[in-house]
């Protein structure tokens, strides 16, 4: 009896601390993603198949975490103190045209395409201070990613002149974000919302097709260890994994609008 006792008094405390504010609120916002970081660019496609002498000299400033990002967050504040955000938003890369050396051939420039779905479950803690409230976030962070090379085709094969395309299989990446929001209050339900974060992720291929005016004329697949034969004829190809690390600070702007509020 005094167990079950005991179990209501902290079914009750949970209760009165859920209840002693609830708010729902929407906010739209617009990011700026600036990266904090390069790398060597990854290595997604082969160029020996096409002339043995031919090899790459790549980028070392190599980044795709720059950009903008569009999306809507909804807030909800189970306590005076707490609450978790579940944001969506889109980010488009916009540091993407990179010039390759390659030995025999000279010198060529491709393209990059990057754009993904963001996907933030964050927890928060807030502090209410008159009109202004500070609002830090930490949580898990999901990207949906599209990307895409385009390159000549006197790259990558086929016919001169013409742009080759590689793509990537869309997949999910997971990663880490932190945040600092301030919220100011224009009217009852009405905030101005001012953001800086920073958030982490590597974004790792798993498989590609290489198109060209003919349509897909070759597969790549990326693997953590190649057994047998290291480069098997088109049009299948079997490459180490590499990755693009997305390491960057992010900045924006937004209006917070309450629903409502206990």
């Amino acid at each position: 009896m005094n167990k079950n006792k005991l179990y209501l008094f902290c079914l009750m405390l949970s209760i009165s601390a859920v209840c002693q504010a609830q708010t729902l609120s929407i906010r739209p916002y617009v990011n700026y993603h600036h990266s904090v970081s390069t790398q060597s660019e990854p290595y997604f496609y082969y160029f020996d198949y096409f002339d043995g002498r031919a090899f790459r000299v790549g980028n070392e400033n190599f980044t795709l975490s720059s950009g903008f990002e569009f999306g809507v967050s909804a807030d909800y504040h189970f306590h005076s103190d707490w609450g978790v955000e579940l944001g969506v938003g889109y980010f488009s890369s916009i540091t993407n045209s990179y010039d390759l050396l390659l030995i025999i051939r000279g010198e060529t420039t491709h393209h990059w395409d990057y754009g993904s779905i963001v996907v933030r479950p964050l927890f928060s803690h807030v502090v209410t201070r008159g009109k202004s409230t500070f609002i830090g976030k930490v949580g898990p962070v999901a990207h949906y990613s599209f990307a895409k090379i385009t390159q000549p085709l006197s790259v990558l094969g086929e016919r001169p002149n013409n742009p080759n395309i590689l793509r990537f299989t869309n997949k999910w990446s997971l990663g880490y974000s932190l945040g600092l929001e301030y919220n100011y209050q224009l009217s009852e339900r009405l905030h101005l919302a001012v953001n800086l974060g920073y958030e982490q992720y590597r974004y790792t291929p798993n498989r590609a097709t290489i198109s060209g005016s003919s349509g897909v004329w070759a597969e790549i697949r990326y693997v953590n260890e190649i057994v047998g034969e290291p480069h098997p004829p088109l049009p299948h190809k079997v490459m180490l994994k590499d990755a693009v690390l997305f390491n960057n600070v992010h900045f924006g702007i937004g209006v917070k609008y309450n629903l409502w509020k206990r």
